[in-house]
């Protein structure tokens, strides 16, 4: 692994991720009726203390299941193009947070209801790499939903390379390849306390988006999706 395999991409909502390809695909002929098939949205609880939640589109009910803190739900095909999207309390009308989105067909979406600073819901999201790792490899990416910490995650292989230094709240990383079954750690910028991430979490030949999240200002803790 090269430790310039990671670099950090700005946080963008979901609504610039997914309507600029669609903007710009309209722009060719104004006339042209542009039909959309399906996409498909993995969608993630981030918020502590929430309650279960389920995911629309528009008015129907996607998931099937309520989404609990640090769940995801399987991948759920919707339409493309453009629609509403909220988390609604479970069994309940309550919407916590709802965004009018694009996606494009047959692309791969994971989403999180996560809180913004001022503890406000939010959907954020980013579509999914279909990239096969080559073999004895995975690929991971790494996202910063820690509001609370105080300082910024660095990440590296537990036998000391580095991966990603200073990832910040809101920051997400490109995919980068590692090593099947290598135990990663992560630590708060200017700590030395370390937690490990065991190497049985990446297998080889699948591929990971790796979330963070803070119990309080000092402790960050990880959860794991896995897109295959």
């Amino acid at each position: 692994m090269k430790t310039n395999n990671f670099q950090i991409a700005t946080k963008l909502l979901l609504i610039t991720i997914l309507s600029t390809t669609l903007f710009l695909s309209c722009k060719k002929n104004e006339d042209e009726v542009i039909v959309y098939g399906d996409a498909k949205f993995k969608v993630v609880n981030a918020v502590q203390g929430s309650s279960a939640q389920d995911f629309y589109q528009g008015d129907t009910k996607v998931t099937t299941t309520a989404v609990a803190y640090g769940e995801v739900s399987d991948y759920l095909t919707v339409k493309a193009g453009t629609s509403t999207i909220s988390f609604k309390t479970a069994g309940t009308q309550t919407v916590n947070a709802s965004n009018t989105v694009g996606a494009n067909t047959d692309i791969n979406y994971t989403l999180f209801y996560v809180n913004n600073l001022n503890g406000s819901g939010e959907i954020i999201g980013f579509a999914d790499s279909n990239a096969q790792p080559a073999s004895g490899k995975a690929h991971v990416r790494f996202l910063n939903l820690g509001g609370v910490l105080t300082n910024a995650i660095n990440i590296s292989v537990n036998s000391g390379q580095e991966l990603l230094t200073g990832l910040a709240f809101g920051k997400i990383s490109n995919y980068g390849a590692i090593d099947a079954n290598v135990d990663l750690k992560f630590s708060l910028v200017g700590s030395v306390s370390s937690t490990v991430i065991p190497g049985s979490s990446f297998q080889s030949g699948k591929t990971y988006t790796v979330w963070f999240d803070a119990a309080n200002t000092t402790t960050a803790q990880y959860h794991i999706v896995a897109q295959n």
